[in-house]
């Protein structure tokens, strides 16, 4: 059964991950998620497991798993894909920053990386955001970038996670090569 990393970081979008995840199980893809420590406060680990039937992953040394997380994770994964991905944690892949489980595995993992960007159009079209973004295509990283629209905050612009249908037919894409 073809592997996938589901990382999930701290957006207000992080609910439509749980769809997502579905789509995933539904095909016939095994989903382990991997939740930012924030995450958690958008989409319960209890949630991820029910709908993936498989562990849900939170702490980088947790007491009932082994004490390496992030490399029994990479071990046969076919993807990383991060729905939604934050312009925290695209900041912490482009700098080695592994501080948590989902960028220590990023670090830690072979295969191919998507990333689902989802955030405040400022913070989308902030420098420092872009050249992020273009230091991890420039690694071969992958982006499905998001839509133009309204935010949570209610701001308008281009930083709403894409629709879950095409996040989930990008990345079978990607596993297929």
């Amino acid at each position: 059964m073809t592997k996938i990393i589901l990382g999930i970081s701290s957006s207000i979008s992080a609910y439509k991950a749980c769809d997502l995840a579905r789509l995933f199980v539904k095909a016939g893809y095994s989903v382990f998620p991997v939740l930012t420590e924030n995450a958690v406060r958008f989409v319960t680990p209890l949630t991820m497991e029910t709908l993936t039937g498989n562990p849900c992953y939170t702490k980088s040394f947790a007491q009932d798993r082994r004490a390496m997380g992030h490399i029994e994770l990479k071990e046969g994964a076919s993807l990383l894909l991060v729905a939604p991905a934050t312009a925290n944690i695209i900041g912490k892949f482009a700098h080695g920053i592994a501080d948590d489980l989902l960028s220590t595995t990023f670090l830690s993992v072979s295969c191919p990386v998507l990333i689902a960007p989802a955030m405040n159009p400022a913070m989308w079209a902030h420098p420092a955001v872009r050249e992020n973004i273009e230091r991890l295509k420039s690694w071969g990283v992958r982006f499905v970038d998001p839509l133009e629209g309204e935010v949570a905050c209610g701001d308008t612009g281009y930083g709403r996670l894409a629709e879950i249908e095409t996040i989930y037919r990008v990345a079978v894409d990607v596993i297929k090569g």
